[in-house]
């Protein structure tokens, strides 16, 4: 008798085993799919031609539509929990990542195209290149690699979910994907040609890693935010946070628009010239201030600080009236920053060839950019002739461009959508709370997370001396990416010594997994846009 309800109770073990196994594979099938998908498309591309499958631009555009609906379905369930929204959340957010990859894998065979593939044999031996396809790897620009960036966190993102109460994380990461996929529209997709010192097979190794290992960092970041809600921290003292870098962007802007301005905030823009080049349009330096952006990206940040302070009194002087006008303040502030960058697309859309605008003023910057490295111990004089006569023969065709300023749209937009975040997260918070994991749950994944993101940063970083040494001559010089991503690389360093030697959890560990990502972005924006060095080639 025992014999037999042992050897039932194995049968039942044994089913139970291979029901969990085929669940866990179905779990995982969000993921899965969208690189099935993805591969077939680029097999498509590859044997039948450009004109079966849509160009890379337009999966672009479907992979942030549906990363957004995706991150509306995921936030709504925080309020009204339905199995069907998570559901839909999900397989919506598998979509988008098959979107993005899709997008990406195609722009990998048209690079090739657009050469006929002629690196495959070698100008010197012609011999074949045995790394000759992976040449041909989208890793040229900041576009390719906010691409990767994307549907690297989008693949993290699918891997965490697919236990049920980790689904929630993709209602913070998909939103910030989203956003990169904007800054990288707004960057332009032209396909750019890399010095023939940087045409290494150690390019796509190192730059791959890179945007796996940032994609990575950016869920942990997202599971950071969901820790401090879950652990009680108030959306009030979240906003003061924010309200500090919101002045910083602005300031930025302000800075790059040039401090003689009149308005301190008033959004400028770099002028192409109407004639394309074979990338596309080219920056001529100009700088124009759009008329009405100024006050109402004034009136936005003067609303946020506002509210701010409003919170800072009710967090430190206890006075809930304070509380109520912050968010009424708040609210102010989010419908002038959607005002404030609907008059910015206006402005460029209306306002058409430009040149008349442009005063000889400009003549330094404009020369300034021509010359580029050159113009370092060039005298003003010789500078400013050099913009000035650009000028004359370029100023009947100067516009305004989306793609000319693509940080400080980027900025605006981001600053919206963390106003709007910390709007909706003030909404019935204790809900949220109350559907999140237990705190052990989600410090366990940041824990993960960290570890996985400080290793690809130091393959990056490995890698990067290499193809450095090969490239360069030299393995290490202090170049200004490669100290971000040293940086941020100690940050996450941080974070596993402080827990492991120290027994360091909970928020003290989740600041660095914050600041480690702030890092990051620094060092995948930073670099190209604000400052020099020899990775500014990516910008």
């Amino acid at each position: 008798m025992a014999e037999a309800l042992n050897s039932i109770n194995a049968s039942i073990a044994a089913a139970a085993e291979k029901e969990s196994r085929q669940n866990t594979i179905l779990n995982y099938l969000p993921a899965l799919l969208p690189m099935i998908g993805a591969a077939i498309i680029t097999t498509m591309r590859i044997k039948l031609g450009a004109a079966s499958v849509p160009a890379d631009g337009a999966f672009i555009v479907l992979a942030v539509l549906f990363y957004m609906i995706s991150a509306s379905s995921l936030l709504t369930n925080f309020w009204a929990p339905i199995k069907f929204l998570q559901r839909f959340g999900l397989w919506t957010l598998s979509l988008a990542f098959f979107f993005n990859l899709s997008g990406w894998l195609v722009r990998w065979v048209e690079s090739g195209d657009r050469e006929g593939w002629k690196r495959m044999v070698s100008p010197i031996t012609g011999e074949h290149h045995f790394w000759w396809f992976f040449s041909y790897v989208p890793f040229a620009n900041l576009y390719d690699l906010s691409l990767a960036f994307a549907f690297g966190a989008g693949f993290a993102t699918l891997l965490i979910s697919h236990r049920e109460n980790s689904r929630f994380i993709g209602a913070v990461s998909t939103p910030l994907i989203s956003l990169i996929l904007l800054l990288a529209i707004f960057i332009g997709s032209d396909f750019i040609t890399l010095p023939p010192v940087l045409d290494s097979y150690w390019r796509p190794i190192h730059v791959g890693v890179a945007s796996l290992s940032y994609g990575v960092a950016l869920v942990s970041f997202a599971m950071a935010v969901m820790y401090l809600i879950k652990d009680g921290v108030k959306m009030e003292a979240m906003a003061l946070i924010v309200a500090g870098f919101a002045v910083l962007s602005h300031v930025f802007v302000w800075l790059m628009s040039g401090i003689k301005a009149l308005d301190p905030f008033t959004l400028s823009y770099r002028l192409n010239p109407g004639v394309a080049h074979a990338n596309g349009f080219s920056n001529s330096g100009a700088r124009l201030a759009l008329p009405g952006v100024g006050p109402l990206a004034t009136l936005s940040l003067v609303l946020f600080l506002g509210a701010a302070i409003c919170f800072a009194l009710y967090l430190y002087k206890e006075m809930s009236a304070a509380q109520n006008y912050g968010h009424w303040l708040l609210r102010a502030s989010i419908v002038t920053q959607i005002a404030t960058i609907g008059m910015i697309f206006y402005q460029i859309k209306a306002m058409g060839l430009v040149g008349s605008l442009v005063g000889n003023d400009q003549a330094y910057q404009v020369g300034k950019h021509l010359m580029g490295k050159e113009a370092a111990g060039r005298s003003v004089e010789e500078i400013v002739s050099i913009g000035a006569n650009w000028l004359a023969n370029n100023r009947d065709s100067l516009i305004l461009s989306v793609k000319a300023n693509p940080v400080e749209i980027a900025a605006l937009i981001s600053m919206l959508v963390v106003t709007c975040f910390i709007a909706l997260f003030s909404f019935r918070t204790e809900k949220i709370r109350a559907s999140l994991p237990p705190l052990e749950r989600i410090d366990s994944l940041i824990y993960k997370l960290v570890g996985v993101a400080f290793a690809g940063l130091a393959i990056l970083l490995v890698t990067g001396a290499i193809w450095a040494n090969e490239s360069w001559g030299r393995y290490w010089g202090w170049d200004a990416k490669e100290t971000g991503a040293l940086v941020a690389w100690l940050a996450y360093g941080g974070y596993l010594h402080s827990r492991i030697s120290h027994g360091w959890a909970g928020r003290r560990s989740v600041y660095f997994a914050l600041v480690g990502f702030l890092l990051v972005i620094f060092t995948y924006l930073g670099v190209s846009y604000i400052l020099p060095g020899l990775h500014s080639y990516a910008g």
